[in-house]
Order: structure tokens, then sequence, then C-alpha cells
């Protein structure tokens, strides 16, 4: 059957998946079906030249075809319509589609009336394009380098940018016994992407996929997570690198899986056949550029290649002979330097080029590349015809034998002169860079160990610490002026002069610099130093009134040794809020209090001052500890300045002894007993006083042993920055259990070093002993006559707590002085020196029995002792009974006296 001639176009049209239309001018048109597909519109859609303007043709192609539609409908034009255009596609991509029409007119003067024409997809031959380009770009760059690395860098490069890859990589497979290992030694990666270069065990992301790649088959996976042919093993070393897809083609040459060029993607990727063919084109180039790389760096020493490089090259190329003759040398080298090669060898030709300040390096460097045979490399500033010198990096490197020994030498000198004076200004900048920022850092040095120092002279030690070596050689600050000094101000009408000194004045050509430097720091340091000699002065003044408001003297009574020690805060130039005091009661009772303003300054110090007096006043009317603190808050709430305070308040009755003791948020009481155990009094425990009265502060009560002693102290002795309350508690146990067995004094004293800080007391401290008499005494001394009178004076308020009657006390003074004295004196001549051990009993009978005991040898007393020597017949007469027992391990002194006085 004849087929029409309809029927015959309509095949050509089908075969060649045309789509056909018909446009009017009016914006009608009547498109077949495949014409609707192109414009991604369904079968009973609409076209129109408005719409598809609006919103199917890629907007960079919009106005160039509108255009050209105006063109064909010209009746002085061509008529014709010929344009590539891109069109949206429904999974919001384009395709190209190629559209050809021709023009119909009607009438005279003609007008148009409709378009005729066809359409094609002709997205395949945009993509063969753009794949043809990629690889010419590809290509034309590897052509160009010559190093390996470099050329799979670049590879890897513009595949996954053209691509759109996370990241790709060229690995290398390295055969090992347990495995093959891929190294990556540079990669491409997304900005946000992590770099992958390092080494891998290939079957740790999946042995059979990796199987395959060894076989010479690219793999791809969609989905590392769901694909079935990992395990589950398998799929968690992908998370660590970022993996979600990938793709690998493998490079198998001579049997043996030599590398891999990969592309990751970190979200599920479907990849395209065009896409693993061209990777599969692209990995073939890049090992065809790598191996051509590589063989080119084996020849490159071919003489052929090297004379048709040398000569087109802007370097000086140069060939030097074992003899020492020029080979050859390029007309570069003659142009620029003017040394004729003729007539001299390579080595002299080069030295008479350079610089004579380079020369003697150059000879020693070159002479030690002759002798080892290795390769030779340094900047040097070679001679030009102008005369001028100009940087340039000479490389000479020697070409060997098959046995190793040196054939020839081939030199090359490369112009870096502009890049050296570039890096010249860039190092100069760096330098001053540098300069800039080590002053600032020295600055903001100064500036806070200012911050931190508590009188002007220890800011400016602090400041020539600073200053010398760290900026100057020397570096001091004299009270005098000095014409080569800069002043400094230290206080409103004083000043100083700094003077810094460097040794070698010429190597420092910035010297402006510093002096501008100095300047501004000595301005800066005397702002700084002026406040701190206000603050001191202020200080001064609030501290003598703070001194003023505490008691001149608290109670202290033979049958209960009170001590206080206070101790200003030496960092915080405000004193504090915290008192103390302790005072007889009407009844016969002894009063201590402990207590602290929270703040500082002025306010806290007055108000420290009222609340002392107030507890002082009520406490004859209290009925307890608890009920006078009760009465306290309510006395406070009257105190400005008195916001926010706590305290402690405790009666001691030395009849009983007693103790009855309350605390309102303050640390609590420790009671230190005569054998260093220790305890806390938790008791009688209420809030702080803050405005909010309590009348029913509770109190607690307590027994004091003989020789205990009570430490009541302010938070400033334990608390230290950025550590728990109880450590501080915990160290002022420890301390005090050392300490106990010091006289009251002492003990005082030296449980504020003991909890003393590496850095300084940044607040207040305050500490209160109170100890019930002993009818023990127990002191050591060390072997120094200085030690002699705290130890009469320990005993003697032990004896005056006991009540030991004035003339036994003087009695054993006296015969306790003389046999400490002996120990001093004889009992250590010939040995290492330690502690001599004095104790005391008061026994129930009235009677006192002294032990003096020391390590020492004693030495017989001489014949003829003249006037010493009486000190065994001294301790002998005013006491009882004189004993004493010497051993190797040392001697024992023991004295009893009685009430009746010395035996006959």
């Amino acid at each position: 059957m004849e087929t029409s001639k309809e029927e015959r176009l309509q095949l050509a049209l089908d075969a060649a998946q045309l789509g056909t239309f018909v446009w009017y001018v009016e914006d009608r048109a009547e498109p077949d079906q495949r014409m609707l597909e192109l414009f991604n519109l369904p079968s009973d859609g609409t076209l129109s030249l408005s719409a598809a303007l609006t919103s199917m043709i890629h907007p960079d192609d919009r106005g160039r075809y509108a255009a050209a539609v105006a063109d064909a409908l010209d009746p002085a034009g061509n008529r014709e319509l010929r344009q590539d255009i891109r069109v949206l596609q429904a999974h919001g991509g384009y395709h190209w589609v190629a559209v050809t029409a021709r023009a119909n007119f009607e009438g005279d003067p003609p007008t148009p009336t409709r378009l005729v024409g066809v359409a094609a997809d002709v997205t395949g031959r945009y993509a063969a394009e753009a794949r043809r380009a990629f690889l010419f770009e590809l290509s034309d760059a590897l052509r160009s380098l010559t190093d390996p690395l470099e050329i799979k860098a670049h590879a890897v490069d513009l595949l996954g940018r053209h691509l759109m890859a996370s990241r790709a990589l060229y690995l290398d497979v390295v055969h090992e016994p347990d495995s093959d290992y891929y190294i990556a030694e540079r990669d491409f990666h997304q900005p946000a992407v992590a770099g992958s270069v390092g080494r891998y065990r290939a079957d740790d992301f999946g042995a059979t996929l990796f199987a395959e790649v060894r076989a010479g088959r690219t793999i791809t996976v969609t989905d590392v997570s769901t694909d079935p042919r990992l395990s589950e093993d398998e799929r968690l070393a992908y998370p660590a690198t970022g993996v979600r897809a990938f793709v690998t083609v493998p490079l198998v040459k001579d049997g043996s899986h030599a590398a891999s060029l990969t592309l990751h993607q970190t979200a599920p990727r479907t990849w395209e056949p065009a896409e693993i063919a061209l990777m599969e084109e692209v990995a073939e180039r890049t090992w065809t550029a790598v191996e051509r790389a590589r063989a080119e760096q084996e020849l490159r020493e071919s003489e052929l290649r090297f004379r048709e490089l040398v000569e087109v090259t802007a370097q000086l190329v140069w060939v030097g002979r074992l003899d020492g003759s020029v080979e050859f040398a390029n007309d570069n080298w003659l142009t620029s330097t003017g040394v004729e090669p003729a007539g001299n060898d390579h080595r002299s030709m080069l030295f008479i080029a350079a610089h004579p300040d380079d020369t003697d390096r150059l000879r020693a460097d070159w002479a030690a590349a002759e002798a080892h045979g290795a390769a030779f490399e340094g900047e040097l500033r070679l001679r030009q015809r102008t005369g001028e010198y100009r940087w340039f990096l000479v490389r000479i490197v020697p070409l060997h034998d098959g046995t190793g020994s040196v054939l020839k030498w081939f030199g090359v000198a490369t112009d870096i002169d502009d890049r050296r004076r570039a890096d010249d200004v860039l190092r100069e900048q760096e330098r001053r860079g540098q300069r800039s920022r080590a002053r600032m850092e020295l600055l903001a040095d100064v500036i806070g160990e200012l911050d931190r120092a508590s009188t002007v002279e220890d800011g400016l030690r602090s400041l020539v610490g600073l200053l010398a070596p760290g900026f100057a050689d020397r570096a001091a600050v004299t009270g005098t002026p000095d014409p080569a000094g800069i002043p400094i101000a230290t206080g409103r009408d004083s000043a100083v002069t700094l003077v810094v000194a460097f040794d070698d004045p010429a190597g420092r050509p910035y010297l402006d610099e510093d002096l501008a430097f100095l300047e501004d720091l000595a301005a800066r340091v005397g702002v700084a130093l002026t406040g701190i000699s206000i603050r001191q002065e202020e200080h001064r003044v609030a501290l003598q009134l703070q001194r003023a408001l505490l008691p001149r003297a608290i109670v202290s009574r033979p049958d209960a040794a009170v001590c206080a020690q206070y101790e200003a805060g030496s960092v915080a130039l405000e004193v504090g809020g915290d008192w103390y005091d302790a005072f007889t009661l009407p009844d016969g009772r002894i009063a201590v209090t402990v207590g602290d303003v929270v703040g500082h300054g002025l306010d806290a110090a007055i108000a420290m001052g009222s609340l002392r007096v107030g507890i002082r006043a009520l406490a004859p009317h209290s009925t307890g500890p608890g009920a006078l603190l009760s009465q306290f808050d309510r006395f406070a709430v009257d105190v400005d300045g008195a916001d926010f305070a706590t305290a402690c308040y405790a009666v001691y009755d030395p009849a009983t002894r007693q103790l009855c003791y309350a605390s309102a948020g303050h640390p609590p009481m420790l009671v230190v007993d005569a054998a260093g155990g220790t305890r806390w009094l938790t008791g009688g425990r209420s809030g702080p006083l803050n405005g909010n009265v309590d009348t029913d502060r509770p109190d607690a009560t307590d027994t004091l042993e003989a020789g205990a002693t009570l430490v009541l102290y302010s938070d400033g002795l334990i608390e230290r920055r950025r550590e728990p309350i109880t450590v501080g508690l915990d160290r002022l146990e420890q301390a005090a259990t050392g300490l106990h067995d010091l006289p009251i004094e002492d003990f005082c004293a030296r449980l504020i070093d003991a909890l003393g800080t590496d850095h300084q007391r940044t607040d207040d401290v305050v500490v209160l002993c109170l100890r019930p008499p002993s009818p023990r005494f127990r002191h050591e001394l060390a072997p120094d006559a200085h030690e002699l009178r705290r130890l009469r004076r320990s005993l003697t308020d032990w004896g005056a707590q006991r009540h030991v009657p004035a003339a036994t006390m003087s009695r054993l003074l006296l015969a306790v002085g003389e046999a400490a004295s002996n120990a001093i004196e004889h009992a250590y001549r010939d040995r290492s020196p330690a502690t001599i051990t004095v104790e005391a009993d008061h026994e129930d009978g009235g009677d006192v029995v002294v032990i003096v005991t020391d390590a020492g040898s004693w030495r017989p007393a001489p014949r003829e002792p003249g006037d010493r020597g009486r000190g065994t017949d001294i301790m002998r007469k005013v006491s009882a009974a004189y004993e004493r027992t010497t051993t190797p391990a040392g001697t024992t002194v023991k004295l009893r006296f009685s009430k009746i006085g010395p035996a006959a």
C-alpha cells in the first residue's frame, strides 16, 4: 500500500524526534505532541511565545530568542528563525532545544502571519561539546605539567569541579601482604568538606567491592548505607570520611591494580553513564600524563631535548664537563652577564659573575657539592651587562653514569630579583608587624602587672623586669631627672625617670619606633602609677581608721589565755569590714566574737566599728549567745553599711570550762585539743544578718578541755578563688593540728602564715584564739640563745595560767634557763643541730616537774671551770630535786619544784 507524502514526512520527523509547530502572530500556536514534550507541556497543553519567554526558556536566553523572532518577522530580513535555547524540564534542569522556522507573509506591503518550523532536543550535542571542551582543557592543562603529583592534583581538581563532586582523589596503590593500601597525596574537596589526604587500607571500605576494583571493573555506589555489597562493619568506615556515594575507576596495568580515580559525594547520588564514561576517560588520560611526566623526568637529561629547551627559556643555562670546560652556554648567559664562556671553565665564569660578597660562600658550597657529587642550589647576585646586580636562583645538578660517577654538570640560573625585592618588602612589613605585636604584648603585660601591683614600687619593679631583657638590654628607674630618660608620673606631684639601654644601637635601625613606643608606654604607666599612688594613700588612711575601730587590747586572764591577730588584705587597696573582740562579762565569764561586714572601704570599716561596739554593749544584757545575736540583728538594721554581715559569738566560763556559742552565717568555730585532735562546733547556727530580723536564733554548748584551743576566724583565712570552701576548712584543720602545742600567741600568728596563699591575700583576715590553761607545758626550741627569751615568756604565761607561786616560778625560770643554755652551748658541738624540748607538768599536789631533753652529747665539766660551768650547781640549789641522764641518744635533765622551796 502506497504511503502518502504526509505519512512519510511524519515517519521522518518521528525518527529524528523532531517536533513541529505553527505559531501565529497573535501568539497562538499549533504544536504537535513531540513539540509539547520538548517544552515540558502536557498533551492537552498550549504553547505561546509569551508563556515561553516568561517561564519556560532560560532567563539568559529569553532576550536573544525574542529578538530572533522579531528579526524573522521583519519583511526586510531573511525571514528565518534559527536559535538554540534552554528549556526548563520537570526535574528542574534545562535541555537544549534547537528551533528552526520560516516566517509567512501576506499582502502588499507584506505582513507576517505565522512561523512554521521544527524543534529538536540537542542536549546531547551540547553535553558532547562540554565533554570535548572539558577533555581539551584537561589535556591542555596536563600537557604543561611535569610533576606527576601536580598532574594528579590538577586532574582531580578539574574533574571534581566539572562533575560537582564533594571530593575527588587520584589514589596510588601499594600492595602489601595484609592488604592493598591507597595513597592519596593530593585531593580536591569542596570548602565544606574535609580533605582526605592520607593512607587507607582498601579492604576496610568493602572487601567485595574492592575485589571488583582489583579485577579492573568500575564500581558505583549510590548510597553506602543501603548498598547490599557492603557489610554492616564495612559501612562504618565511610562516615568517618564523610562519604555517602562514590565512583571508583581502577587502572589495571600489566595485570596489576596500579591506581584508582575516585569521586565522593557527601549525599546519596545517582551516577549518570556519561559521568562514569567521562571518569574512565579522565583516569586513562591522567595515567598517561603521569607516566609521561615520569618518563620525562628520567629523560630530562637527554641532550637533544635539553638543547631545544634552553635556547627558548628565559633562564641562564650552561653545561660543564668534568674537566671544567664549558660544553654549552645559552645565549641568555652572555646576554645577561656579559661573561664569555670561551676561555673560562664553568666554575670560574660563575665566580666572575657573582657578587664579591657572595663569592666566598659560593666557592665553599660549590666545593662541597663537587666533593660529594651532589646538587648545588643557592640564591646569588649576578652582575649584569649594565653593571647592576640581580638575584638569581642557581641550581647545578650532576649527571651520573651507571656507576654513580659524575659525567657532567647542568647549571640553571633563574632571575628571582623581582621576587626577592617583593619578599624583602614583605619581610620588612612582617618585621614591623612583629615588632608592633611584640610592643602591644609588652604593653598589655605591663598594664596587667600594674593592675596587680599594690604599690608604686611594685609597679616600677615589674616595669623594669618586663623591659629588660624583653625589650632592651638594660632598664632602670631613677628618682633624678636624666636628659637621656623618659619621665613617668608616679603621683600627683611626683615622677621618676625611665632609662633603657641597648648594647648594639646600630643593630636597631628602628630606634625612632622604640622611642615613640616608650613615650606612649610612659604616659600609660604614669596614669596607672598615679592611680596606685592615690589608692595607696587612701588605703593607708582607711587602714588607720579601721585599726582605730578595732579594740586596742583584749582580755587575757590566767584562767583563759586569749590572743587575736588581724591582717589586712595586701592586694585589695580598700580595707574590709572584719572585726574581733574579747571582754569579761559582769559575771566573770569571757565573751569572744568575730564578724565580717560584707564589702570594702570606709563604709564597711565604719559599719564594722559600730557593730563591734554594739555587740559589746548588748552582751551584758543578753541571756545567751543566740539571744544576743537576735538582739544584734535588730541593732544592725539601723547601722549604715551593715546590710549584710556574719558573726559568731561565744561565752566561756573558766570555772566549768563550758562554752556556749552561736553563729549567724559565719564559718564554724574550731576546737583543737591538747593532743592535736580537732572538732568543728556546728551547733547554734542561723542565717546571716541581712535586715530580715530573726528573733529566735539558737545557741549550743561545748566543754573545752584543759589546754584545748578555741579558734574563731573570718572567711578571709579559708576562702580562695575557684576553690570549694571545704578545701579551705580542711586546710585550716590540718594547720591547726600541726601547731597545737605552740604558745597561744605563736599558734595564732603561725596559723595565719600557714594558711597564706601563693599569691597576695585579697581579703582581710582575723583569727581569735581562746585556750584554758593546761597542767602540761611543752615547748621546742632551736639550739640558739635568742630562743631563750621566747621560752621564758611561754613558761611565764603558763605559770600564770596555772597559778604557780611567783617564788616557785622565779626558781623554775632560773633552773630551766640554765638547762636550756647548757644544751645550746654544749650538746650539739660535734653533731648536727636538732631541737631542744622543754616539758612541764603541774601536779595535783602543787609540785612542778620540768624535763629538758636534747639529742646531743654533753662534754664533761672542766676541772677548773673558772667563772663558767656553774649551771649544774645552780640547778641543784634552786630545785627540790635534780636528775641528769646521759645516753648516746642525748641528755635529759629532770627538775622538781615544790611550794616549800628547794631541797636543803
